[in-house]
């Protein structure tokens, strides 16, 4: 009986050292994350000025500095779904809906600019990639319009 209770004990320390392991490793991707995202937003703050003394296309460095907002944006709400993990122990849905709207408005972008310069052989690609990333939006928010709503659902019901 004796032996049991220390068994018990020793696997009660044993996942209390895993779960404050695990906390600091999430800690340490908490400020990794937020490390990338200043040095993304760093990056192309200095790219965009350097490109546009440059003498490079306004239009075609605004586009790209708007792509990599996006990217920092990204990085962001994986940055708050770990910290909601640290917090909570729980991983909710929504985050990575958002993560995958802003990733395919991202890919709609850069679709978008390809048209620019693209031969016409190549536009019918484009247009298909383009009406791809149209419809995963579409469809993304309304996997997070219903989501929403069945909280909310849910909450009135309790």
């Amino acid at each position: 009986m004796d032996q049991e209770k220390i068994e018990l004990t020793h696997q009660k320390k044993i996942t209390r050292f895993l779960d404050w392991l695990e906390t600091i490793i999430q800690i340490f991707i908490a400020f990794s994350l937020l490390f990338i995202a200043v040095g993304v937003l760093v990056y192309t703050g200095y790219h965009t000025v350097h490109e546009i003394s440059a003498g490079q296309p306004p239009i075609h460095v605004f586009i790209k500095a708007i792509q990599d907002i996006l990217l920092v944006i990204i990085i962001l709400e994986i940055l708050w779904t770990v910290i909601n993990f640290i917090e909570s122990h729980t991983i909710p849905l929504e985050p990575f809906l958002i993560i995958a709207i802003i990733s395919s408005v991202r890919g709609l972008i850069l679709q978008s600019t390809k048209t620019i310069e693209a031969p016409h052989q190549d536009i019918i690609t484009i247009a298909i990639e383009i009406g791809i990333h149209g419809v995963s939006i579409l469809l993304l928010v309304v996997a997070l319009y219903i989501l929403r709503k069945s909280r909310l659902y849910l909450k009135a019901g309790k």
